[in-house]
Parts: C-alpha cells; sequence; structure tokens
C-alpha cells in the first residue's frame, strides 16, 4: 500500500516538476539575453521562437536588445517577440521604435510583431501608417498586416486601396486582409478588390474573396466576379468564394444555380457547403429538388447528410423525394441514416409511406439512428392525426 501511496505522490507532483524546470530553462535564457556573450544571445533568442508565448518572461530582456547594434540580432529578437504575440505587450513600445530601424528586415519583422500583438498595440497605428510608405515590399506589406491586426484600417482606407496596385504580391495580399478587417468600411475598395480576383497570385485571390465576405452586403456588386471564382482551379479560392457569396447575400432566384452548379464541385467540402445553403433556403430552393436528390449518392457522407437535410426542408414533390430518401435509410453510415430518417419526419404526413422503414430502423444497432427514426415516426403519425 505505503509503495502506491509514494507512486501516486510522484505522479501528481510531474506536472509541476515539469513546470518549474520550463521556468528555470527560461530564465537560463534570459541570463542569456542579458550576457556579453553575442553567439549566446543570439542562440537564445532563436530559442525562445520556438517557444513561443512560454518564453513570456523573456520580454523585458528581449525588448532591451532591440536597440543592440548587432542587426541579426535585432531581427531575430522581433520575430521572437511575433512569436510570443499578444503576451509580448510589454515591448510595443520597443518594437515601434523598430519601424524605424535602418534594415529592412528589423523594419518588417517589427511591424510583424506588432500585429501579432494584436489591438493592445493599437497605439503604434500612426508609425505603421508611415511604413506603408517604406521602400521595402515585407515592410509594407507587413505594415499593412498588422494595422488590421490592431484594428486601425478604417485610418488608412485610401493608403490601402492603392496598395492593392501594389508589384508586390505579398503587400497585395495583406492590404486585402487588412481592408476585409475594416469591414462594411471598406466599401470603397471594393471595385479594386474585385479586380484581384484575377490575381496570378493564389494567395492574393484567396485574400481578397475573404475580404470581400468581410465587407459583407455593402460589397454586393462583387457577386458575379465571386461567382466566377468557383469555377477558380484552386480549391482555396472557391472555397474563400463560396463563403464571401454567402456572407455578402444573394437572393434565392439568382443562388439556386450557383449552389446546384457548386454541387458537381470536385471537393466534398464545398458540394457539402452548396447543399447546406440550399437547405437553408427551405421552400424557395424547391426546384433544387433533382440536384439533392442525386447528392444523396455522393461519395461522402456529410454531403449526402447535408443533402437530406436540404430535401427534409423545402417541401418538394414528395412523390421523389421521399422514395430517395427511403433509399438512404439503408445507407451504411449511422449519421447519414440518422439524418434521412430525420428528414422524413420533417416531410411529415407526406412521408407516410416511410413508416415500414423506418420502423426497421427502431432496431438498428446504433442509438443515434433509433432515436432518430422514434422521432420521425412519432412527427409522421401526429401530422397524420392533425386536423
Amino acid at each position: 500500500m505505503k509503495f502506491f501511496v509514494i507512486a501516486f505522490l510522484l505522479c501528481a507532483s510531474l506536472p509541476s516538476l515539469a513546470f518549474a524546470q520550463e521556468g528555470n530553462h527560461i530564465q537560463t535564457l534570459v541570463q542569456q539575453l542579458e550576457g556579453q556573450d553575442k553567439k549566446a544571445r543570439l542562440a537564445a533568442v532563436k530559442e525562445i521562437q520556438g517557444l513561443g508565448v512560454e518564453a513570456k518572461a523573456a520580454v523585458p530582456a528581449l525588448a532591451l536588445l532591440l536597440k543592440s547594434e548587432d542587426d541579426d540580432l535585432r531581427e531575430n529578437t522581433a520575430e521572437a517577440l511575433g512569436k510570443i504575440g499578444p503576451e509580448a505587450r510589454a515591448a510595443i513600445e520597443a518594437l515601434t521604435e523598430a519601424l524605424k530601424d535602418r534594415k529592412d528586415q528589423v523594419r518588417s519583422s517589427a511591424a510583424f510583431a506588432l500585429g501579432q500583438i494584436g489591438d493592445e498595440a493599437r497605439v503604434a497605428a500612426p508609425a505603421l501608417g508611415e511604413l506603408l510608405k517604406d521602400q521595402n515590399a515585407w515592410a509594407r506589406g507587413n505594415a499593412a498586416f498588422a494595422i488590421g491586426k490592431v484594428g486601425e484600417a478604417k485610418a488608412y482606407l485610401p493608403i490601402l486601396t492603392e496598395l492593392l496596385k501594389d508589384k508586390s504580391e505579398n503587400v497585395r495580399k495583406d492590404a486585402a486582409g487588412a481592408l476585409g478587417r475594416a469591414g462594411a468600411d471598406a466599401v470603397i475598395a471594393v471595385p479594386e478588390l474585385v479586380s484581384l480576383l484575377h490575381d496570378d497570385s493564389v494567395q492574393v485571390r484567396r485574400y481578397t474573396a475573404e475580404a470581400l465576405g468581410k465587407i459583407g452586403p455593402a460589397a454586393k456588386s462583387a457577386l458575379p466576379e465571386l461567382i466566377a471564382a468557383l469555377q477558380d482551379k484552386q480549391f482555396v479560392v472557391r472555397t474563400y468564394s463560396a463563403a464571401s457569396i454567402s456572407q455578402i447575400g444573394i437572393d434565392p432566384k439568382s443562388a439556386i444555380p450557383v449552389w446546384t452548379d457548386l454541387l458537381k464541385d470536385s471537393s466534398e467540402h464545398l458540394r457539402s457547403f452548396a447543399a447546406d445553403e440550399l437547405s437553408s433556403l427551405g421552400p424557395q430552393a424547391r426546384e433544387a429538388a433533382p440536384a439533392l436528390i442525386a447528392a444523396l449518392k455522393d461519395q461522402d457522407r456529410f454531403v449526402r447528410i447535408s443533402a437530406s437535410k436540404g430535401l427534409g426542408k423545402m417541401g418538394a414533390d414528395a412523390g421523389i423525394v421521399v422514395p430517395a430518401l427511403i433509399d438512404l435509410l439503408k445507407d451504411s453510415e449511422p449519421l447519414v441514416r440518422a439524418s434521412a430518417a430525420a428528414a422524413l419526419g420533417n416531410i411529415g404526413v407526406d412521408a407516410k409511406s416511410s413508416l415500414t422503414a423506418l420502423a426497421e430502423l427502431q432496431n438498428d444497432h446504433e442509438t443515434v439512428v433509433r432515436l432518430a427514426a422514434d422521432g420521425a415516426i412519432g412527427k409522421i403519425k401526429k401530422s397524420t392525426t392533425a386536423p
């Protein structure tokens, strides 16, 4: 018994011992940062980069190193502070000063670090605004990134919009991202953003599509180009374009062909998204029922689930919908069977021909399926007897 008690106490103390050892290691790194050995200081900074927020105790020492005469040390220090993120708030003043550093890489890394700190670095916005005009592309791009992250993009809309034409794809990407963070206030940038949906850079197209969605309904004029972007060769661009179309809002009549076409996409994620969008339209998407019935045979279970949910909501011709859902009750995936049962329950009285098949599912080996079948039977019987 004594052995087990000792073992338990040892196991219980392991987390605190590990925490203490970690704290001691950080303290050792801080001592190296404060020492005079240049190689040891740089090695400590690079190790802190890998530790991230766990090295937050090193922030004061790192802030002092931003004034070092060693270019490489200043650059790596700024990068380390960025990896620490919001917990590096004590270094905001030093990082802001570093935005004027003579070395391009230091200015760029300092801007990125301020962006990683986030809202609390808002005081650095004026200096970041100046950096938007820097001759170095990485510095301009990271300044745009940071202005968006600290929540000050609204104050720099004209110059951020101008940066959408920058020769550097990194700058165009980050300017688009910052404009997206300005929300509806960035409506003035919509025409320029729309043109970037045809940019040669995948990342620029991706960030542009996302930005238009964040601007929301004010970016309605971008819908035709976003719909066209659903044909982009890159999955990530199609994904953000689809999400943005939904965020901006599209009238049901126009939405039906858009989402019906997307049901044929090579990505199961986008096919499922399209089915969900049609489902959200309810009875207004009734004409899409044949496409959703076809999607019940999709190889991806989540597409089948989304399609069945939609068919249960739209009040389409029960003569074609109910038999298709009854067939889906035999699916190999439990969640698909459950979803088909729930859809039949939502259809109600017009799905009474499914009662026999649903009764068989009450003996399914999966609880989720049995519960769905019980619920569906109850709904259908209740709607059948309703006055």
